[in-house]
């Protein structure tokens, strides 16, 4: 897989723009797990290259047994009918200089796109890493994936220099 690293520097506290009709909370139980698991396999279905299905116990292998994992490392947006159309979830990974925050696996439904949700869920983990003193932001995506690089380069993260 080609990956691209990007990343954000952040010069001050993110503006979190609000999505009329979207409510963000954090993971509660169980029951998100499989609500969470067809939006990522619904949002990423059609891309170019595919990526894989996610199964519930890939999430628990790779969400949920990350060392860091916490509930409020992972938003979720639901709309006004209490349908999940968004996630992020909020990784560190871990570098020669410790630990950068990591924005993982942004997910919005295909028929829920362009209304502003993805940037907000990336401004809310932006300023819970804000919060807790980090000033950069890394991620990586699948260089192939020319909507989501769009995307972020909107949003201001650009390609991250190779670290040895």
């Amino acid at each position: 897989m080609l990956v691209q690293q990007l990343s954000r520097v952040l010069s001050e506290a993110p503006t979190i723009l609000p999505c009329v009709g979207i409510n963000v909370r954090h993971y509660k139980d169980d029951g998100d797990v499989e609500r969470w698991v067809e939006l990522i396999n619904l949002a990423f279905r059609n891309g170019k290259p595919a990526m894989r299905c996610w199964t519930e116990p890939d999430f628990r292998q790779r969400i949920m047994a990350h060392p860091d994992w916490t509930p409020w490392n992972l938003f979720l947006a639901h709309n006004k009918h209490h349908q999940l159309v968004g996630s992020v979830s909020l990784v560190f990974r871990q570098s020669p200089d410790g630990p950068h925050p990591a924005l993982h696996l942004l997910a919005v439904r295909p028929d829920a796109r362009r209304l502003g949700i993805a940037r907000m869920l990336v401004a809310m983990l932006e300023s819970a890493a804000w919060q807790r003193g980090y000033r950069e932001i890394v991620l990586e995506t699948h260089a192939g994936w020319k909507e989501a690089a769009q995307f972020y380069a909107a949003v201001g993260y650009q390609l991250r220099a190779p670290t040895m």
